[in-house]
């Protein structure tokens, strides 16, 4: 006899192979990534740029730089505007230096920006060397400074998982492909570029949770816009197909797992079934896929994202086709009180 399905199922994201990467950054890596963005114009590295920034929040000194050290927030990066400047030129250089001493003598402070352009003063210059603490020079305002910061630590701090798989554009919706190795996810993925289709990632997923909720996908910078297919080797998709073939991360809306078929496993024939997949407290739509020989799995994926938008804009074609085979069996039977009709019907 059949197994009933449930109509709602989760899965949690680590029963299908997420895994959590190591989180944060270093000083070094923070300035290379963001010097355009924050307008670099100076950078004395004083030895500091492997200190790790350990969290997102950002300090400006103010009140230290006062003589107030009580909530000293010395873990967080050290920005200095214009009115840290201001009051700093009113103080005696010895004073200055006493402030700057200070501060830099606590442990685990990761670096200095000084923001409007401005030269640092001496006395941090000279204490920040002796501690090995980076001092960097941004053009930028210092409102503007802190906002970019904010926005790349809260990516590089965001909660986030690694899968083995594959992440597309498929219609514009961000596909999440996953399942076992060698079982044809790379093959598959390859297929839908060819048919005009995005590939962010391959072989390596990195999802991360946005403050706002969304799941977005990415992939690690060295492996980038290449595919690896038993057979072919390693290709570069952008070369290949061209730049609209790949994009760098995509919000992961639907995820596929494809498995081999299995003939004691009972699939979802109906589609009135709620499947998700729980990553990292957000849950997705999940289908699985199975596979045999000769099976067009690249066009499954496509109409499994054509659906995914059809759902989205309020149309769920098995529950329409289901409701539509319980009126015409006049409303009223045990099949209509199940919700059954569709999977009777097959």
């Amino acid at each position: 006899m059949a197994r009933r399905r449930k109509e709602s199922v989760k899965v949690d994201a680590l029963s299908l192979g997420g895994t959590k990467p190591p989180v944060g950054v270093t000083v070094g890596e923070m300035l290379a990534e963001m010097a355009d963005a924050l307008k670099l114009s100076a950078v004395e590295e004083n030895g500091g740029l492997d200190r790790r920034v350990r969290g997102t929040e950002i300090n400006r000194p103010s009140l230290a730089i006062a003589g107030y050290f009580g909530r000293f927030s010395h873990r967080q990066i050290q920005i200095l505007g214009m009115t840290e400047l201001a009051y700093l030129s009113s103080l005696t250089e010895q004073k200055r230096s006493e402030v700057f001493q200070k501060i830099s003598s606590y442990d685990g402070l990761p670096c200095f920006i000084v923001a409007r352009g401005r030269r640092p003063p001496p006395a941090l210059k000279v204490a920040a060397r002796n501690r090995g603490i980076t001092v960097a020079v941004s053009r930028l305002r210092t409102t503007d400074v802190i906002a970019l910061l904010s926005d790349y630590l809260r990516d590089k701090f965001a909660p986030r998982l690694a899968f083995h798989g594959d992440l597309l554009d498929v219609y514009g919706v961000g596909v999440l492909i996953l399942g076992a190795a060698a079982v044809g996810k790379s093959e598959c993925a390859l297929d839908l570029v060819a048919r005009g289709h995005r590939i962010v990632a391959d072989d390596v997923v990195y999802v991360r949770r946005r403050i706002t909720g969304e799941l977005v996908g990415d992939t690690k910078d060295n492996i980038r816009e290449h595919i690896e297919i038993r057979g072919l080797g390693v290709l570069n998709v952008k070369e290949l197909f061209g730049i609209r073939a790949v994009r760098r991360s995509k919000n992961v809306e639907l995820v596929v797992k494809i498995e081999l078929q299995n003939p004691d496993e009972e699939y979802d024939r109906t589609g009135l079934d709620t499947r998700v997949v729980s990553i990292l407290g957000v849950d997705a739509p999940f289908v699985t896929i199975p596979v045999v020989p000769g099976k067009n799995v690249s066009t499954l994926v496509e109409v499994a994202a054509l659906n995914y938008l059809l759902k989205r804009y309020g149309y769920d074609a098995a529950r329409v086709f289901d409701e539509r085979l319980r009126s015409q069996m006049g409303g009223g039977g045990p099949e209509k009180q199940k919700g059954k009709a569709c999977s009777g019907y097959w």
